[in-house]
């Protein structure tokens, strides 16, 4: 059942690549303003699932709602930060440019930016911290510096949904935890809902909302604590599970429960 609190709905999603099947009847919902994390193993089509609900994954069966639209009907309202940047890094373009290039969607062909664009791309990199790296070249900055261009590509069109997929690989522990508070900022000050992909359980259970644990089908969506307490990772990569949980900034191992004998 659709519902306005909601800001993607999913029901029955089947989608196969090649003849082989990616998702197996996938349903679920997200509310508006939480922030989900999607997990699973390698494999478990959770990049797929990213692309479909952008539109850009043919569905074989079933129905997606983004903020009550088919997909790719209202692309302005989705962001989309996707898992890596295939870059020639020598090529000469300005961090401006690249958070610019969230507008060009909303241009249209043979337009230009003018000055409503160029205010957008200045009010969002103010609100990301990147003002002064407008004029370096994309390909000089670091890694976390990169990744919040990125984001401003992605924000810089004022979307209700942003998707990242796997966006701490490669950035360090303490870029982490600064990219972590910097999402929970914009999630409170923009009403932004947001899906983050990662393979870093135990980091990212102690910020999201939800889990949707994805593996072909969907295993189980839920609270972080229920699907840690129960167990239910675990059934999503298919083996037993140890993870590292960094609540209230004390590391502990969350063991699955044993039976003894």
């Amino acid at each position: 059942m659709v519902s306005g609190d909601n800001a993607i709905e999913v029901s029955g999603l089947t989608i196969s690549i090649s003849g082989r099947l990616v998702l197996d009847d996938i349903t679920f919902s997200v509310r508006k303003g939480s922030f989900t994390g999607l997990v699973g193993p390698n494999g478990a089509g959770k990049t797929t699932l990213l692309k479909a609900l952008i539109g850009l994954a043919k569905t074989d069966i079933g129905s997606i709602l983004i903020c009550g639209n088919q997909p790719g009907v209202n692309r302005s309202a989705i962001g989309y930060v996707p898992q890596s940047i295939r870059a020639d890094y020598n090529f000469p373009i300005k961090t401006s440019d690249v958070v610019m290039m969230g507008r060009l969607a909303n241009l249209g062909l043979f337009r230009f930016p003018g000055e409503k664009d160029r205010i957008a791309v200045r009010n969002v990199s103010d609100r990301l911290g990147i003002t002064d790296l407008a004029d370096r070249h994309f390909g000089s900055l670091s890694g976390g510096e990169r990744q919040k261009a990125l984001i401003g590509r992605a924000l810089v069109g004022n979307p209700e949904l942003l998707l990242l997929d796997e966006p701490t690989t490669g950035i360090d522990a303490l870029s982490q935890d600064r990219f972590y508070s910097l999402l929970h900022r914009l999630q409170k000050e923009l009403n932004i809902t947001i899906i983050l992909v990662s393979h870093d359980i135990g980091v990212i259970s102690s910020h999201v909302d939800d889990l949707l644990c994805l593996n072909q089908r969907l295993v189980c969506h839920d609270s972080p604590e229920k699907v840690v307490a129960d167990a239910l990772i675990g059934k999503s990569y298919g083996e037993e599970m140890e993870l590292i949980m960094h609540h209230h900034d004390v590391p502990h191992r969350t063991l699955k429960p044993h039976d003894e004998g």
